[in-house]
């Protein structure tokens, strides 16, 4: 890690000064309150159109629509609309990192870890944590399954038998897009912004730790309608995990290549299973 990320005191020559633990947080909710309405106004602002454009195109009235199960409004979203959705919201996950780093702190990229001095091996340290994030989330799943508790965040996904693009269009948001824009955000910008924070404070970092994991959790909870509890426990804990490893390399990489691994495989997984549901029963 660098020097300045290790270190918030007295900035090294030719760097601003940086900003009070106080100033931090302020300034850190408000982006936060910023992005929550900008994502959700730009999300039901993309649906609402993409909506708009099927409706014209098939002839559907909004009563019809109304009517439809929530499959088949997932069908006339499509995974090319889902794709854009996940597009906007990621690009606004990067924006407000950055601008706020760059444009208004005036401080290196290096900040919030968007930077890879040992390109090699971060890499495969990212390789590695994904590969154990993987297998954690396959026991606690397994420990859920085991007292009857399964989360249905697969359901809630546009992924048809046979649609060989959409799927694929589906798996590049959600499985490469999306693990850039959150790492940005959630351990780029929120965990680092906190260990800053609570520098000064034996229980500063534990916090970070803890807080980011809970937000990058709380982001995921609408992900599911049954069985929440088995989607965001695994989620926190990816959190916390991703969060060592830019701690523990001051670089984004990889947790970006830990996170794409766990999103991708398990994408992958049900993408076989929707495709061939005689090998998976109950998908």
């Amino acid at each position: 890690m660098t020097q300045y990320g290790q270190q918030y005191g007295v900035p090294p020559l030719g760097l601003p000064p940086v900003p009070a633990p106080r100033r931090l947080a302020l300034e850190l909710v408000l982006d936060l309150v910023i992005l929550v309405i900008a994502v959700i106004v730009t999300a039901i602002g993309l649906i609402g159109a993409i909506i708009a454009v099927r409706m014209a195109t098939q002839g559907l009235s909004a009563a019809e629509v109304a009517r439809l199960g929530a499959t088949d409004q997932l069908a006339l979203l499509g995974a090319g609309g889902v794709l854009l959705v996940v597009l906007a919201q990621n690009a606004l996950f990067v924006a407000v990192p950055v601008l706020r780093t760059r444009l208004l702190r005036r401080e290196p990229l290096a900040a919030i870890g968007l930077q890879a001095p040992q390109p090699l091996r971060l890499v495969l340290f990212g390789f590695g944590l994904g590969a154990l994030l993987l297998a954690g989330n396959v026991l606690l799943g397994l420990l859920f399954s085991s007292f009857g508790i399964r989360q249905n965040q697969a359901e809630q996904y546009p992924l048809f038998a046979g649609d060989y693009l959409g799927q694929a269009l589906f798996l590049l948001g959600v499985g490469l897009i999306a693990p850039i824009g959150e790492e940005v955000l959630f351990r780029g910008y929120v965990f680092n912004t906190l260990r800053r924070i609570g520098a000064g404070s034996a229980w500063g970092l534990p916090a970070a730790y803890l807080l980011s994991a809970l937000l990058f959790g709380a982001a995921h909870v609408l992900s599911a309608t049954e069985g929440v509890i088995a989607l965001i426990v695994p989620t926190i804990v990816m959190g916390i995990a991703l969060a060592w490893s830019v701690h523990r390399t001051g670089s984004l990489v990889p947790s970006i290549i830990a996170h794409a691994i766990n999103n991708s495989v398990a994408l992958l997984a049900l993408v076989t299973c929707v495709n061939n549901p005689g090998i998976c029963p109950g998908v």
